[in-house]
């Protein structure tokens, strides 16, 4: 391996093949470097996961210019398992900075104590096809090639930023247009239940707040629509779903309409509507937050 890019009519031989890869890794538990503990792939405490912690290395490089470059070497001797060694990101990197340190002769004799070991305690890593391409792209890649890959990362994670922002304030304006939603329902019930309350009444009330209770309305079908295009969160879904759910029961309401006051069970059964109207929402909002705050 070798962060230089060839010269223009340089030779740069192929990569080797996923099969080599696994041989590789499959013959190595930790680090070639013989004083070096370092696993080829490294536990996150926090996840659980392995992450990889290594690289492929060339004892003699892939592409002429490079670190112990042979001119004589074919092309299959190149990329061929005999001539690579898995190292950790550090060694890989000093061998190939500091050649001078690092004779092939050196090289080979740490690839030599890598395979004994391998035998004596027969641990190593079996890398799946996906785990191939990221050795493949942290060992064969240019430092050129890395950055673009680095900036092309942090433009995504700055458009997944942006896509989380933009849901947080759809959940968040959909949360707050239910509560005054509900907050209307809750006040008009109990205008209900007044000897007062009749056709006229009733009129005047829709006269009055009608027209922001339908806003309302329309703000949290038009936010759940826009939020099912922009997740695919599970959880997120299915709480967007039992909210609309709940508060698409219009038929609770009809003895407020009638014109005669209602009944205490009447309202009571309205009020237990509401209050489940106001934890669907809440829970939307619990489940928007937990999942949005978290980047991964």
């Amino acid at each position: 391996m070798s962060n230089a890019s060839p010269s223009a009519g340089s030779i740069e031989h192929r990569t080797p093949t996923e099969g080599t890869i696994k041989q590789l890794y499959g013959t190595a538990w930790r680090c070639g470097e013989p004083t070096c503990k370092k696993p080829l792939y490294r536990l996150n405490g926090d996840t659980g996961e392995y992450i990889l912690n290594s690289r492929i290395a060339h004892i003699h490089a892939r592409s002429q210019g490079g670190a112990r470059w042979d001119p004589d070497m074919s092309e299959a001797a190149n990329r061929d398992a005999s001539n690579l060694i898995p190292l950790c990101d550090t060694h890989a990197w000093e061998i190939d900075q500091t050649p001078q340190h690092f004779t092939a002769d050196m090289l080979r004799e740490w690839k030599r104590a890598q395979l004994a070991e391998y035998q004596t305690l027969q641990r190593s890593w079996s890398l799946t096809d996906a785990e191939v391409t990221d050795v493949v792209a942290a060992s064969f890649t240019t430092l050129e090639e890395r950055l673009l890959r680095g900036i092309h990362a942090a433009a995504e994670s700055a458009r997944q930023d942006e896509r989380r922002q933009r849901q947080r304030l759809l959940i968040a304006d959909t949360v707050h247009a239910a509560n005054n939603w509900t907050d209307a329902l809750q006040a008009v019930t109990l205008s209900s239940a007044s000897d007062r309350w009749n056709r006229r009444a009733i009129t005047e009330w829709v006269a009055d707040n009608g027209n922001a209770m339908a806003s309302d309305m329309q703000l949290i079908r038009s936010n759940a629509r826009k939020l099912r295009l922009e997740t695919r969160y599970r959880n997120l879904l299915e709480a967007l779903d039992a909210a609309e759910t709940a508060v698409g029961n219009p038929e609770v309401f009809d003895p407020i309409w009638r014109g005669s006051t209602t009944k205490g069970e009447e309202r009571a059964a309205i009020y237990r509507h509401l209050n489940h109207v106001k934890r669907a929402f809440l829970n939307l909002a619990e489940i928007g937050i937990k999942i949005l705050a978290d980047p991964s």
